[in-house]
């Protein structure tokens, strides 16, 4: 796939995406005028972009929509609970051709059914449509009433392409072709008089103007939407061909004006006549430049040719706009940084050992640059989870309609950051969880209104940071998880040993083992026990976790829990035995010694008394068998993960450290509260603790 085809998918991708947002939003919400605008802007996108690579079925069936939303935008056409139906479908559908125009496939004959039966239902939405039956094996055929043509005009289109046109990477001569969607060309004059000799000809230079003629019944904004995407690479004139006024000011703007005509007259774009009108009809042309500028910005020119504004007119202002990178050139560059941290590590190392003042406040300048560098470039990656959560408003919307359930479906923190890939890979398992909330969280209408509750349900997506993390919550007031279901089913299919006792943390948790599925009957939703066992593999790889509370007849909350991001984090190095271990330093909130006094305090126990707290405790030694230190003295080490605490039972501390995760391969994937790994300055590897993983150990083990 081509660069210029990657974008483009890119783009259409997008504007799916606020097609979607504005109609989901007219359906919660009523229609409004800022909505049905987002919604053709984006059809009128896909449908230039698209028929810029030539996707000919694309541009054919968005024609047909994006007039059907011009008459709505005008509101000669009421949209209707039904045609926002028919704007959805219509929606997946040009998604759907975009795809097979992107692969240069053709559609098939199901396919062009598809098309065909929605392009006879839009066209039937039209002012004046009528369907008749035609008893043929297309079943309807539409007719629209265009027995006169009254409103047609005969308008000009001057096109004057600026030099550096081509760079844009557009294509005139598609762009002009979408005139004929706007009526009938009656001629097109290409003006070559300014193409240099070959010895003076720039490739990438353009040096043409097109003069075109159009019939249509279009209005001048119309005309002008064609040229919406180069707008800024060309210098355009629209006016009707009767218009004097008009014409006399656009051959002004010419400084051979005696020659402009004559090319005009040969070429047959105006007669004498009309070139010659009387001088009666219009204003003086003697006119001072700053005069002529103020008649063509109060006529409907598109910033004429040669209109000259002063030096300080012409000062670019500071803008900030948006710049689309390939997301594999950021993975490539947050790599190299990883790398320059590592080595400089390494040189504040050796600083260290020569004692070399001026190298060591070298190494610390160089280090604070690198984390300025590193948070610059992680901010690139982070994207606000709003835009992805918006389409799950969609899916919860069409599953309840599908199983006949009323859900008011609420989104909260949508500005809340994450690292785009995690929000890539987080998308499906949230829209797995938000199904089952739906499906089998949520009562049916009457079952909700006999329990004494509203008819409607409530599921709440949530998104907000915490201790590091950012939180996601997927909450339903439905009939809650059931615990002793739970355990019967698990105990049915082997999964749970009869004798054993679970707290009803451990026994929601059953949910995610493959194969248990609570669902009284199965659908094409959920209910095979197929998918949550999925859903947990996929937020763990992301070093993510995810928890379950729920009360019985009044609704569950599930809690998933992600890092930030997956590539360098801020870490505090510590030594237990002889192994050097990184712990995340947002998961830190204190590091106190392990005294005498609180050595007598526990007597043999894992925890201690801290400020009036029980403060569990990990011996990680013990936990990963190490062997005794050399050091006397302990230190405990106070993280933090949501809503519990523990204390890590470690030797040495060593202060922050930057880090750079490291995959550790198949051999040490299983290694329980392990992430991952780093190379130290020193060349050693450290081990990154998996707090999550050693909270939950220490939470079974109590």
């Amino acid at each position: 796939m081509t660069n210029e085809l990657q974008l483009f998918m890119e783009d259409a991708d997008e504007q799916l995406t606020f097609m979607e947002n504005a109609l989901v939003n007219m359906q919660e919400d009523g229609v409004n005028d800022e909505d049905v605008g987002a919604l053709f802007r984006a059809m009128h996108t896909i449908k230039g972009t698209a028929g810029m690579f030539g996707f000919d079925d694309v541009v054919g069936f968005t024609h047909i929509a994006e007039n059907l939303l011009s008459e709505v935008r005008s509101k000669t056409v009421e949209l209707t609970v039904e045609m926002l139906e028919l704007f959805l479908l219509t929606k997946d559908h040009t998604e759907t051709l975009i795809q097979i125009a992107s692969e240069h496939k053709n559609i098939d004959d199901e396919l062009q059914i598809v098309n065909d039966e929605l392009l006879l239902k839009l066209k039937a939405c039209m002012p004046g449509a009528v369907v008749e039956d035609t008893k043929s094996e297309s079943s309807l055929e539409l007719k629209t009433d265009n027995s006169s043509n009254v409103g047609e005009s005969l308008w000009y289109i001057g096109i004057n392409l600026r030099e550096e046109f081509y760079t844009s990477g557009m294509d005139i001569i598609n762009i002009i072709s979408f005139l004929e969607d706007l009526g009938e060309i009656k001629s097109t004059v290409a003006a070559t008089s300014d193409i240099p000799k070959l010895e003076d000809y720039k490739p990438l230079s353009a040096y043409m103007g097109f003069h075109i003629k159009l019939l249509s019944d279009s209005s001048y904004e119309d005309i002008e939407e064609v040229f919406e995407f180069i707008l800024d690479d060309l210098e355009l004139f629209i006016f009707k061909m009767d218009d004097e006024e008009s014409l006399k000011k656009m051959i002004d703007l010419h400084h051979d004006k005696g020659a402009f005509k004559s090319f005009l007259i040969e070429n047959k774009v105006f007669t004498q006549e009309q070139l010659e009108a009387p001088d009666s009809k219009i204003e003086s042309v003697n006119k001072p430049t700053a005069e002529i500028e103020e008649d063509v910005n109060a006529n409907p020119l598109k910033k004429p040719i040669n209109v000259k504004k002063s030096n300080e007119e012409h000062k670019p202002e500071k803008t900030n706009f948006s710049l689309r990178v390939d997301s594999s050139k950021v993975d490539q560059l947050i790599n190299q940084i990883s790398e320059m941290v590592i080595a400089n590590a390494k040189i504040a190392q050796r600083a260290d050992e020569l004692d070399d003042v001026e190298l060591t406040e070298s190494t610390s300048v160089m280090s604070d640059m690198l984390e300025e560098v590193r948070s610059s470039v992680m901010d690139v990656r982070m994207v606000q989870v709003g835009d992805t959560f918006a389409k799950f408003r969609r899916i919860v919307g069409d599953t309840a309609k599908k199983i006949g359930k009323d859900i008011n479906f609420t989104i909260n923190g949508g500005e809340t950051e994450l690292d785009k890939m995690v929000v890539e890979k987080i998308s499906d398992p949230i829209m797995h969880m938000l199904r089952n909330s739906v499906d089998h969280g949520v009562e049916m209408p009457d079952d909700r209104v006999t329990s004494g509750k509203d008819k409607t349900g409530n599921v709440i997506l949530s998104a907000y940071p915490d201790a590091g993390t950012i939180v996601i919550e997927i909450k339903d007031d439905g009939k809650g998880l059931d615990k002793d279901a739970i355990v019967q089913k698990a105990i049915n299919n082997g999964t749970l040993d009869p004798n054993h006792t679970l707290s009803d943390s451990e026994i929601y948790k059953l949910i995610f083992e493959a194969g248990l599925s609570t669902a009284k009957e199965v659908s094409d939703i959920s209910g095979r026990g197929v998918g949550m066992d999925v859903v947990k593999r996929n937020i763990e790889s992301l070093r993510g976790t995810v928890e379950i509370d729920s009360t019985l007849g009044e609704g569950s909350t599930f809690t998933i829990r992600l890092p930030l991001t997956l590539a360098i984090i801020d870490g505090f190095l510590i030594q237990s035995g002889e192994t050097k271990y990184i712990i995340p330093l947002e998961m830190i909130q204190e590091c106190i010694e392990l005294s005498s006094a609180y050595k007598e305090q526990m007597q043999g126990n894992e925890f201690i008394n801290l400020r009036d707290s029980i403060l569990p405790l990990l011996n990680i030694r013990r936990y990963l068998n190490e062997a005794d230190s050399k050091t006397q003295r302990e230190n405990i080490v106070v993280v933090r993960y949501g809503k519990y605490k523990m204390g890590l039972e470690v030797d040495e501390l060593f202060g922050e450290f930057q880090t750079v995760i490291k995959p550790l391969g198949k051999v040490f994937e299983g290694v329980p509260g392990i992430s991952g790994g780093t190379i130290l300055g020193s060349g050693e590897i450290a081990l990154i603790f998996d707090i999550p993983k050693l909270i939950e150990h220490k939470i079974k083990n109590c």
